[in-house]
């Protein structure tokens, strides 16, 4: 036997031990007694998992235009940065603007990169926004043109781009402005944005427009070509009054480069946006992905038009904006976003709600879980002082030997139950309490007995 001094010595490891092996204990015996309430949370947890749907696809469609162009530069650029959040974003290549939305409103992309003002007979596609600047130019061989180019146009050949791209589309739009339409000139022809710089720097046209942001490709080669000069639309104010998509920007005086100055005077043009659309049951991780990475491009690509509240921003209203997009420009990027993975974010933004009332229902059981082992035996010491008090007042309206040796029988029967019962660490006490309690009517019981016989 232990000294004196160790004998009461306290011993945490082992408390701590006969705490975790009575919680386990006690799981085993929830299991086992209440399956039919853990199989309902496990049902309403895979119900909830199927609705809120936290995993995102590993893959993702999208329609990025003509190669070189601005949409595909911007779709390359996305690539990205879906390549370093793990999921495959794969770029269809179309005629432009317009074919790549036909391919969302048919399901054979996920995504596509639009222009502002372009609309959809579908009530399945959404818009998470504008990601930059897309001004309209027109470059061309010659003298420098004066502020109405009608001769030019209607004598000189001139490349409006293919069909189904936006910059045909929204040359049209702007030559209808001057009851131009480009369908009924002969000398306007469609070739494609790569076809019409080689043709225009070498010579085989004579202008061509261009709907692109500053980073095309095809647009830096023409402004670096000498002998090819830049229109300054006079009406592009105008333009952005009369048609609602259209914003006027300006290339300021030498701020392509300052030797030589070019431009050599402010330039003005009408532009519309680069729109990203996506198709509603869209995951909603994989549009958070999109938003968020379009606002990390605008960090990291300083655009070369500027709009003072920055990009991406839901600008053209033509396309409803998705409940997602709506979110994230309310909000911004997940509190969590920098810790976690990006659909996990999502799923935070996404599932609050549900989380909020997960809490307000569970919290509650997850406070007596950690007391399951305690709960239990309170319950079955509260059906032994019930039995208890039983039997204490069928003693006292006892009036034969016979009935106080029925309830004599019916206290061991008792006892050997209260013997048998399992007691959790930190229930002694109460235990010990319970059989003093049954030594009190177990006396009571054994005087009753006694007095009779002598009767």
């Amino acid at each position: 036997m232990k000294n004196s001094n160790e004998l009461l010595e306290p011993n945490q490891i082992k408390h701590y031990r006969d705490i975790a092996r009575d919680e386990l204990t006690a799981l085993r015996v929830a299991v086992i007694k209440d399956w039919k309430w853990i199989a309902f949370s496990l049902v309403a947890f895979i119900v909830s998992l199927y609705f809120i749907n936290p995993l995102p696809p590993s893959k993702v469609t999208l329609a990025s235009g003509q190669p070189n162009s601005s949409l595909h530069i911007v779709g390359t650029r996305l690539q990205k940065y879906f390549e370093e959040a793990g999921v495959e974003l794969a770029l269809i290549q179309s005629n432009g603007a317009v074919q790549s939305l036909q391919l969302l409103e048919n399901n054979k992309v996920d995504a596509a990169l639009s222009q502002g003002g372009l609309s959809t007979s579908s009530d399945a596609i959404s818009s998470l926004g504008s990601v930059n600047y897309m001004p309209v130019w027109f470059f061309y061989r010659g003298q420098i043109l004066d502020n109405d180019p009608r001769s030019f146009l209607e004598t000189k050949k001139i490349s409006v781009n293919l069909k189904g791209s936006g910059t045909n589309r929204l040359v049209n739009t702007i030559l209808a402005q001057h009851e131009l339409l480009g369908e009924s000139h002969p000398n306007f022809i469609e070739l494609s944005s790569g076809d019409s710089t080689k043709a225009l720097l070498n010579g085989s046209i004579d202008g061509m427009f261009l709907v692109a942001g500053f980073e095309s490709e095809n647009l830096q080669k023409l402004l670096n070509a000498p002998g090819i000069e830049v229109y300054d639309f006079p009406f592009a104010p105008a333009y952005e009054r009369r048609v609602d998509f259209l914003d006027h920007v300006t290339v300021p005086r030498g701020s392509i480069d300052l030797n030589p100055i070019v431009p050599k005077k402010n330039i003005d043009m009408p532009a519309t946006t680069t729109v990203v659309l996506v198709n509603d049951d869209l995951h909603p991780a994989i549009q958070y992905l999109f938003l968020k990475s379009m606002s990390e491009m605008d960090d990291e690509y300083k655009p070369f038009f500027t709009r003072s509240a920055g990009f991406p921003a839901y600008t053209d209203r033509t396309i409803p904006q998705s409940l997602e997009a709506k979110r994230f420009y309310e909000h911004g990027k997940s509190p969590i976003d920098r810790y976690v993975p990006f659909w996990m974010a999502s799923l935070a933004d996404r599932a609050w709600f549900y989380l909020l009332a997960f809490i307000a229902v569970v919290f509650p059981l997850l406070n007596i879980v950690p007391r399951y082992r305690l709960v239990n035996f309170q319950l079955s010491l509260q059906r032994a002082y019930t039995h208890l008090n039983d039997i204490e007042q069928a003693l006292q309206h006892s009036e034969t030997l016979a009935e106080v040796n029925l309830i004599n029988k019916n206290l061991r029967q008792l006892s050997i139950a209260i013997k048998k019962l399992w007691i959790p660490t930190g229930g002694q006490e109460a235990y010990y309490q319970l059989m003093q309690a049954f030594g009190v009517i177990q006396s009571e019981i054994d005087s009753a007995i006694r007095y009779r016989e002598k009767a």
